[in-house]
């Protein structure tokens, strides 16, 4: 099950390859990606799952020539629905990386 994805900050074109393979960096806010709370057990009274939040992710992907483009200037839903749609196996970035 893929992981909300809260808001699209970039969709960016990384490379061509001569072949028109393209392939893209997406930077997005996605929820429950970074553990905020950790889980308690001991007192059982007191015990609570471990409980997660969202963070600012990369991931990369690539298109053949033949696929349709990411809606670049598309609305806020169409980019989410897109990046849904490819089940990207998004990685947290670094507060370096940002």
């Amino acid at each position: 099950m893929n992981k909300p994805i809260l808001i699209v900050y970039d969709i960016d074109l990384d490379q061509t390859d001569s072949n028109g393979t393209t392939h893209w960096i997406a930077t997005a806010q996605v929820d429950d990606m970074v553990q905020t709370l950790a889980p308690c057990y001991n007192p059982p009274e007191l015990a609570h799952p471990a409980e997660y939040g969202p963070a600012i992710c990369s991931a990369c992907f690539s298109l053949e020539h033949d696929d349709l483009p990411p809606p670049i200037d598309g609305t806020d839903h169409d980019k989410i629905q897109f990046l849904d749609e490819l089940d990207l196996d998004w990685e947290v970035d670094e507060v370096d990386d940002i």
